[in-house]
C-alpha cells in the first residue's frame, strides 16, 4: 500500500506528466532489463494503447501498467488483462468525474475504483469539490479505502475535509497518516477518525495543518503526528490490535 501512497503523493502534487501525446507515440513504453513481451502481445497492447487514446484517456499510467507488469515478470495475459482492466477504470473515472476531468483525477479515481470506492463516491467528491482539482481527494479516497476504512465513510470524511477548505497537501497527509497507522497495527476507522479530529482541531485554533501529518503512527505514541497533542475532547488514542 505504501507504494500506491507515493505514487499518489507525487501524481496530485504536480509530478505527473500530462497526458499530451503525439499520433505517433502509440509504442510501447518498455522497462529496462524486464522481461521481453511476444509480438502478439505487443500487437495487443499497442491497440489497447490506440483504443485508449481514440477515447481520449491518458497512456502513460497504461505505459506504467504495462513495466510493472514486465518487472514484476507476469504472464503476457496478464498484463494485457490489468492494461485492459485499468482502461476500463480510467474510462469510469472519467464517466464519473466528468469529461473536463485531467489526467490527474482520472488516475486517482480510477486508483480509488480500484480499491474498492464506486462511481458515486467520485460523483460525490466532484460534488462537493466544484472545480477544485480532485486528485488530491480521490488520492486520500483510495488510501483510506484501501486502507479499510469502509468507502461510505471514507467518502464522507473527505467531503468534510473539502467543505473546509482543507489544502491538497493535507488531504494527502491525511490518507497517508492512516495507511501509517494501519500498518502499525491501529484500526482504520479509528486512526481516520482521530487523524480527522485532528486536523478540524488544527482548523478551529485557526492552526494550518502542514505536512506534519506525513510520519508519525498513532501506534508509536498515540499522539497526532503534526500537533503532539492528543485528540480533541481527551479522547483516548486508538489501541494496537493484539
Amino acid at each position: 500500500m505504501m507504494r500506491r501512497a507515493l505514487f499518489v503523493v507525487a501524481l496530485a502534487l504536480g509530478s505527473w506528466i500530462g497526458a499530451t501525446r503525439d499520433a505517433g507515440a502509440q509504442e510501447v513504453a518498455y522497462a529496462a532489463g524486464a522481461a521481453p513481451l511476444d509480438s502478439a502481445t505487443q500487437a495487443a497492447l499497442r491497440r489497447e494503447l490506440s483504443r485508449a487514446q481514440a477515447r481520449g484517456l491518458p497512456l502513460e499510467p497504461l505505459e506504467a501498467k504495462v513495466r510493472e507488469g514486465q518487472i514484476k515478470r507476469a504472464a503476457p495475459t496478464r498484463i494485457r488483462s490489468a492494461v485492459t482492466a485499468l482502461a476500463t477504470r480510467l474510462d469510469s473515472a472519467r464517466a464519473a468525474l466528468g469529461p473536463g476531468s485531467n489526467a490527474a483525477e482520472l488516475v486517482a479515481g480510477a486508483d480509488a475504483l480500484a480499491a474498492g470506492a464506486d462511481g458515486g463516491a467520485l460523483r460525490t467528491l466532484r460534488t462537493a469539490g466544484g472545480p477544485r482539482d480532485l486528485a488530491a481527494p480521490l488520492g486520500a479516497l483510495a488510501q483510506l479505502v484501501a486502507s479499510g476504512v469502509a468507502p461510505s465513510r471514507a467518502t464522507q470524511m473527505i467531503v468534510e475535509l473539502l467543505k473546509r477548505g482543507v489544502a491538497p497537501r493535507e488531504v494527502l497527509a491525511f490518507g497517508v497518516a492512516v495507511e501509517t497507522d494501519v500498518g502499525a497495527g491501529v484500526p482504520a476507522e479509528e486512526s481516520a477518525v482521530f487523524r480527522l479530529r485532528s486536523i478540524e482541531s488544527a482548523a478551529n485554533s485557526g492552526v494550518t495543518a502542514t505536512s506534519g501529518f506525513f510520519p508519525g503512527s498513532l501506534g508509536q505514541g498515540g499522539l497526532d503526528a503534526a500537533s503532539g497533542n492528543p485528540p480533541p475532547g481527551g479522547a483516548a488514542k486508538p489501541k494496537r490490535r493484539p
